[in-house]
C-alpha cells in the first residue's frame, strides 16, 4: 500500500520563472516559504530542476516519477513557483481531473474547469481541462476559444501521441509543455522522444520506500493460472482468452479463500480482466459473507463515489473492478490489492 502525502496549502511555492507574465501576477517569496517546505526534498528539487530547464529555454519537459510520488502534489506547486502563469491542465479521466481540481484548491489556486457538467470559468488564469472535452468543444466544433497558457501540464503524459492531445499541444507553440507520468512510453513500447526535449526523473520505488516516503507491499502469489495458448497483442494477453481462462470457479474462488486467509479484511480493490470475470468475484466475495461490490465503466459517476466512499468508512470491504480504478485513483485507505488479471 502508498503511503499518501497531504496536499500543499494555499501559500506553497513562490517566485521564479513568470513565462513572460506581468509582475503584477508574482508572488513574494518570502510569504509561500513556510508551505515550501511542506514539499518531499525530491519534489522540491524536482520543480527546481523543471524551472531552470525552462529558463534554458527547454519548452518540452517529461517528469517521470512513479506511482505514489505526489505527482498531483508536484503540479500545482509547480504553477506557484512558476509565478501562477496562465495555465493549462490537460487530464484524460473524471478522476484525474477532480484530483487535479482537489489540489488546486488546497494551493489556493484559482481555476477553472473545461469538464462536461461544470460551468465554464474562461477568466480564471489555470484551466483544468478533460483532453476529450476540450477537442470536442474547442477543435472539432469551435464552440470555444483555446485557453491561453504559457504553461500546459499533461497527466498521465505518456498518452500525448493520441491525435486530441497531439492537436491541442501544437495550438500552443509558444508554451512550456511539462508532462508527468510513471510509464514514460507507449502502450507499443517505443518511448516518447519524439515529443519531449528534457527527461526529468523522481527517485524510484526503492529509494522512496528507502526514504520512509512509500510504504513496503508484502507480496503473495499463491496461484499460478495456466496461459499456455492464450494468444498475446500489442504486448499483452488477448482479453476475451484471458477472461476465459481465469473466470473459472476454481480460480476465482482461490482468490476469496487466500484474501481471507491473508488480508484480515483489509480494505481492499480487486482488479478482474473484464466486466463478467469481476462479477463473478464480486459474487464469490458475498457467498463468503464479505461485503462486496462491483464497478465498471458504465456504473453511474454518483453510484461509483458512493461506494468508493464505503470502502472509505468501512461499509464495504471489497470492491472490484475493471479497468476503472486505475490511472489517477487516489485511495490512502486501502491496504490490500488483488491482482486477478495476468498481464505481460
Amino acid at each position: 500500500m502508498l503511503e499518501m502525502q497531504p496536499p500543499p496549502d494555499a501559500t506553497e511555492g513562490g517566485g521564479g520563472h513568470g513565462l513572460g507574465q506581468g509582475p503584477e501576477r508574482r508572488r513574494d517569496t518570502a510569504s509561500a516559504a513556510p508551505s515550501q517546505a511542506r514539499l518531499r526534498p525530491y519534489q522540491a528539487d524536482l520543480i527546481a530542476r523543471v524551472k531552470a530547464a525552462i529558463g534554458a529555454g527547454t519548452r518540452r519537459i517529461l517528469i517521470v516519477a512513479p506511482t505514489g510520488s505526489g505527482k498531483t502534489v508536484i503540479a500545482p506547486a509547480l504553477v506557484e513557483a512558476m509565478g501562477r502563469p496562465r495555465t493549462l491542465f490537460l487530464a484524460h479521466r473524471f478522476e484525474l481531473i477532480k484530483q487535479a481540481s482537489g489540489k488546486l484548491n488546497a494551493a489556493g489556486i484559482d481555476h477553472g474547469i473545461v469538464q462536461a457538467g461544470y460551468p465554464t470559468r474562461p477568466a480564471a488564469l489555470v484551466q483544468v481541462a478533460s483532453v476529450q472535452t476540450l477537442h470536442r468543444r474547442a477543435i472539432a466544433s469551435a464552440r470555444m476559444e483555446m485557453p491561453p497558457a504559457e504553461l500546459v501540464l499533461v497527466d498521465e503524459a505518456h498518452h500525448v501521441t493520441a491525435r486530441t492531445y497531439r492537436q491541442i499541444i501544437e495550438a500552443y507553440p509558444e508554451a512550456a509543455i511539462v508532462g508527468l507520468t510513471a510509464t514514460p512510453c507507449r502502450g507499443d513500447g517505443r518511448g516518447l522522444g519524439s515529443d519531449f526535449d528534457s527527461l526529468i526523473e523522481a527517485p524510484q520505488v526503492p529509494e522512496l520506500i528507502a526514504g520512509g516516503f512509500l510504504v513496503g507491499a508484502k507480496i503473495w502469489a499463491p496461484t499460478e493460472p495456466d496461459l499456455v495458448g492464450v494468444r498475446v497483442r500489442a504486448g499483452d494477453y488477448v482479453e476475451s482468452e484471458l477472461a476465459e481462462r481465469m473466470n473459472k470457479a476454481e480460480l476465482v474462488g482461490d482468490v476469496v479463500e487466500h484474501w481471507l486467509r491473508l488480508a484480515g479484511r483489509y480494505p481492499t480493490i480487486v482488479f478482474a480482466v473484464n466486466v463478467a470475470h469481476s462479477r463473478s468475484l464480486c459474487d464469490a466475495f458475498r457467498r463468503s459473507g464479505v461485503l462486496a461490490e462491483h464497478i465498471d465503466g458504465s456504473t453511474p459517476r454518483d453510484e461509483r463515489e458512493a461506494i468508493l466512499a464505503r470502502l472509505k468508512s468501512g461499509a464495504v470491504d471489497v470492491v472490484t473492478n475493471c479497468a476503472v480504478l486505475t490511472e489517477g485513483f487516489d485511495a490512502p485507505d486501502v491496504h490490500c490489492i488483488v491482482l486477478a488479471r495476468p498481464t505481460r
